[in-house]
């Protein structure tokens, strides 16, 4: 198993990059609470990592704390959820406010994650109340919430460098990155034409945006 991978970034996207180590480039699939604190492209980067084998491909998932991996490995072991829906929640949720909400039994809160129901939201409650006090504890300055907010709100990323995408580009990546969070293109496109042109400029802001009307 690949436990971490260290090299240079070499692209990045709202739900994936590649890093380049000696040459190699390993694409790895991350939650946005990873990509907002990516450094720039060419920069040095180190990512904590999880193995995803399917029939078909050999994934890698990237995780920049040690809590959002072993959080992406519980999740991913309730059945119904898998990879696709771990990421999509860390994502949505910092990791404490998955565990509180577990905690609370809180079901409603988990079924605004994308592609959860409330009864796979259900499912979380009754397979990880008694497993997940057991993750490591995170620190507030290693996963924060927005200003202002609890720990319960979700987590969406803060303001990072404007992109020097084209608006096309960028808007193919934020539509990727939803749909691979589990909305649907179609819905992914309408919402980001009723954004303003200067957070689109910014992956991270149209992202939060984006997020927070979905989410309703």
């Amino acid at each position: 198993m690949i436990a971490h991978i260290r090299g240079i970034l070499a692209e990045k996207e709202p739900h994936q990059v590649v890093v380049d180590v000696g040459g190699v480039g390993y694409r790895i699939f991350i939650p946005l609470s990873t990509f907002e604190r990516l450094p720039a492209i060419g920069e040095a980067v180190k990512l904590l990592t999880v193995m995803h084998v399917r029939e078909d491909a050999m994934l890698l998932n990237g995780f920049v704390t040690p809590a959002e991996r072993e959080l992406f490995v519980v999740l991913n072991s309730v059945a119904g959820i898998g990879a696709k829906l771990a990421m999509a929640a860390l994502s949505t949720f910092a990791p404490e406010a998955l565990i509180s909400a577990v905690a609370r039994e809180d079901a409603t809160l988990l079924a605004r994650i994308p592609g959860v129901g409330k009864r796979i939201a259900m499912r979380l409650v009754v397979e990880l109340k008694d497993r997940l006090p057991a993750l490591p504890p995170a620190s507030p300055d290693t996963l924060p919430t927005p200003e202002g907010s609890s720990a319960d709100a979700p987590l969406l990323p803060t303001a990072a460098p404007a992109t020097t995408q084209t608006p096309f580009t960028l808007r193919q990546d934020l539509v990727s990155a939803l749909v691979n969070l589990g909305y649907r293109a179609v819905d992914a496109e309408r919402v980001l034409r009723t954004l303003p042109p200067h957070e689109l400029n910014d992956p991270a802001i149209a992202l939060r945006s984006a997020l927070k009307i979905l989410s309703r």
